[in-house]
């Protein structure tokens, strides 16, 4: 009777912990924040909220990927990113940042989600201290090039 009652007591308690794990953890989003997650992500699992430098920064996993979903302290949507490897990079970007940067060393690659466009951020590490962000659009046009010191 004590090993029965004793396994009983021991998955009430696991069953208890596992409950205690799903999405019910509140983020302190507002309304607006929440409903342009749900529109834009459905079915999005929030991971985490930061609110840094005026700006409310939400990571997600959405579509098998973690993103990082950022906004204005209104809840305005600023922009969407995700780490993305180079094997999955279109061929029409890649040749655009070949033709530009022939040997090249990638460091990072991001796909950015924009109220103005999408694009390709490459880190492009360069000879002595200085790297470059590029930009490219899904067609294969540099936008932006922004060179910063490590």
């Amino acid at each position: 009777m004590r090993k029965i009652l004793f396994i009983a007591l021991l998955m009430t308690c696991s069953v208890a912990l596992f409950a205690s794990c799903g999405q019910t953890k509140d983020w302190h989003l507002s309304e607006q924040c929440m409903k342009t997650l749900n529109d834009r992500y459905a079915n999005a699992r929030i991971l985490d909220v930061d609110y840094d430098d005026g700006m409310v920064e939400v990571e997600i996993r959405h579509d098998k990927k973690n993103k990082e979903v950022r906004f204005t302290n209104s809840c305005e949507w600023i922009s969407t990113s995700w780490d993305v490897a180079q094997r999955n990079v279109p061929n029409v970007v890649m040749k655009a940042l070949q033709q530009k940067y022939p040997n090249a060393r990638i460091d990072d690659i991001d796909f950015i989600e924009m109220p103005q466009g999408s694009y390709y951020r490459f880190e492009i590490e360069l000879r002595g201290d200085r790297d470059e962000y590029v930009y490219i659009t899904p067609q294969g046009v540099i936008t932006e090039v922004l060179v910063y010191h490590r």
